[in-house]
């Protein structure tokens, strides 16, 4: 399915406001701030920032955000109604969930605990195939639950292209559960998400190479990202779920 075919297929949720879940690392906040630096002020969404793992640095990702973007920056709560053009930020060492438009957070009861899981599949249970996941840069590789639950729920994911992060593991295995729609930069990500929020029915960027499978298997994963750069600014955008032209 393209771009175009996600913003036809995703209506806004009931009371209008499109829920936007966001896995990030705890130890990286230029791929967040370069995300949300890229929103406009009239965003018809609320996004939901969860950092991984548990224990992370919630009010810093918050300051953060809050200095990248004129969009209102929200401690999350429990109970908290969510509302459009707010970006929300878990704080650390809770269990997150989305239900009936509201946010729930009940204590971790272990380090182990897994709050971007845990949103990502409750916002695919509430918004099914509305629901939208974002996975960013990060050092780990245990956000597979989610991720999945997303796609299986009909809803749209995006992946950080490792090429630009700071920390692809978390992208390589975001990419390799097969789950991820569209891949590509913090910025670019944003774009497609304002475009969403808006309904509007633009043409995929003429860029965009059609890929069937993605190469990260073809490169050593203990390369840096610098060892991910490639110069083809087609390369910037990567479209998963089409075979490659006879």
């Amino acid at each position: 399915m393209s771009i175009e075919q996600h913003i036809l297929s995703s209506p806004l949720a009931v009371d209008g406001t499109l829920i936007i879940a966001v896995a990030c690392f705890a130890g990286d906040m230029s791929a967040p701030s370069e995300l949300v630096s890229a929103l406009p002020a009239d965003l018809g969404a609320a996004f939901i920032f969860v950092e991984q793992p548990a224990a992370g640095r919630g009010k810093l990702l918050a300051v953060a955000l809050a200095g990248r973007t004129t969009l209102p920056v929200v401690h999350a709560n429990d109970g908290l109604v969510l509302e459009r053009g707010h970006i929300y930020v878990i704080p650390p060492s809770v269990v997150p969930t989305i239900a009936r438009g509201h946010i729930h957070m009940t204590p971790a009861a272990a380090e182990l605990e897994q709050p971007a899981d845990s949103l990502l599949i409750s916002l695919a249970q509430e918004s099914g195939d509305k629901a939208i996941g974002v996975i960013l840069s990060g050092g780990g590789s245990d956000r597979g639950l989610g991720i999945r639950a997303i796609r299986q729920a009909g809803g749209t994911t995006f992946v950080q292209y490792p090429g630009s992060a700071r920390f692809p593991n978390m992208s390589i295995s975001a990419i390799d559960t097969g789950s991820a729609d569209f891949v590509l930069r913090p910025n670019e990500i944003a774009r497609e998400l304002t475009r969403i929020s808006r309904h509007e029915k633009e043409a995929v960027p003429s860029g965009a190479r059609l890929l069937r499978q993605y190469v990260s298997r073809q490169v050593n994963r203990e390369d840096t990202p610098r060892a991910w750069d490639v110069a083809d600014p087609e390369r910037s955008i990567v479209r998963l779920d089409a075979a490659p032209a006879d």
